[in-house]
């Protein structure tokens, strides 16, 4: 008798909707770049501060992230997600009504808090959700909504910001948190808690080699991009007298081509595997740093740099994110937590660090601090391939 194998749909609907949860961690947290000059002159504060704005919602991530996993693994993680989005939209408001930079600075961290609770269960879900075979496209599908937050919800949030207030913006975005709440409610079905999580296994997972360095290799590849992209629009009307009404342009071209290089991520994972993809990830990241630090003040060699810039940094994160998600299956959400609290510390970090340098030495030198950063970053990760390849070769000898 023939055995019928019934194969399940793509659920392309499922991760969409998980998408749009990842949109609006992206866009809350680099909304305020796209708005510099508006929060700046609103509030009476220097532009360099606004950096600060992406310090404390990072940092407030990446201290969440892995604690969250721990208050609430008992929890469904769909309801953990929801609940993140909801407190996400609640401090968006608080944001609106900020009459003060310290007000402002207060809901940031607050976002930053909420969105520790759904960009790791977004991930979680996502990888569950798709056959191994299709895994790295269904990741890339996921960290989309990153992405596009960069070529829509940023370079929406600058263009908003010239035809309203950025309390508004900030209402608007909340918005549309509730909405990707409701979509994900409908289309997601999975229902299931997560393993237990306890504080022994965040240390485990931070001492342990093949994980720790794996999530280092994200911190440290964020860091370098935000090294120069906290002040991009400084950056870009100082070195190429780019108006400063003209840096929705400058965003389209970043956000643009990292959605096309996230697309040929998760394919190009699958089909070669992720350590491979990620290595041509950072030799491209790190050629466009080189490239924008090294020409003139030709804005449209700017742009050719930006783009490949943004392509291959956005390439990075579908295979790492797939690569941590097998590092340890049962505990998939934890090592996930972790990579997206790596990737909001190197934000912070990178930050603070393009504030310090800008006031010390220039908008100038900021890219070759970015590919300084990133070489530190390659070095990481082959010796986080080194290490996982020399763990599975032991365990194969073993048998």
């Amino acid at each position: 008798m023939e055995t019928k194998i019934i194969k399940k749909p793509f659920p392309l609907w499922a991760l969409v909707s998980l998408s749009s949860a990842y949109f609006m961690v992206g866009t809350s947290s680099l909304s305020v770049i796209a708005l510099t000059w508006q929060i700046s002159d609103g509030l009476q504060v220097p532009p360099s501060d606004i950096a600060f704005l992406v310090t404390v919602f990072a940092l407030a991530f990446a201290i969440a992230a892995p604690l969250t996993q721990v208050i609430f693994s008992g929890y469904a993680r769909i309801k953990i997600l929801c609940t993140g989005l909801g407190l996400l939209a609640l401090a968006l408001i608080l944001g609106a009504a900020s009459t003060s930079y310290e007000m402002l600075f207060i809901s940031r961290g607050l976002m930053g808090l909420s969105a520790a609770a759904i960009s790791p269960m977004c991930s979680a879900i996502g990888a569950g959700l798709a056959p191994p075979e299709q895994q790295g496209r269904a990741m890339g599908i996921v960290f989309a909504g990153l992405t596009f937050a960069s070529v829509l919800g940023t370079p929406i949030s600058a263009y908003l910001g010239t035809l309203m207030s950025w309390r508004l913006v900030f209402l608007l975005l909340a918005l549309v948190a509730l909405s990707s709440m409701a979509a994900i409610l409908y289309f997601v079905k999975d229902r299931q808690a997560g393993a237990p999580i306890s504080f022994s296994h965040i240390f485990e997972a931070l001492t342990r080699v093949r994980s720790s360095f794996a999530v280092l290799t994200t911190f440290v590849q964020m860091t370098a991009i935000f090294c120069t992209y906290a002040l991009i629009a400084p950056f870009m009307s100082h070195k190429f007298g780019l108006a400063e009404d003209l840096i929705v342009l400058v965003l389209l071209a970043y956000g643009f081509t990292g959605v096309l290089g996230n697309v040929f991520a998760g394919r190009l994972s699958d089909r070669f595997g992720p350590d491979k993809v990620i290595f041509v990830t950072l030799i491209g990241l790190g050629t466009g740093f080189f490239m924008i630090w090294a020409i003139g003040p030709n804005l449209w060699l700017a742009f050719v740099a930006i783009m490949i810039w943004s392509t291959f940094g956005m390439m990075f994160h579908s295979p790492q994110q797939q690569r941590i998600a097998n590092i340890d299956p049962e505990r998939r959400s934890l090592l996930l937590a972790l990579n997206a609290a790596a990737l909001y510390l190197g934000i912070s970090v990178g930050s603070w660090i393009s504030n310090f340098v800008s006031v010390h030495w220039g908008y100038d030198v900021l890219p070759l601090v970015s590919l300084a950063v990133l070489t530190c970053c390659t070095v990481i990760f082959c010796s986080s391939v080194f290490a996982m390849r020399r763990r599975k070769n032991d365990a194969e000898g073993a048998e």
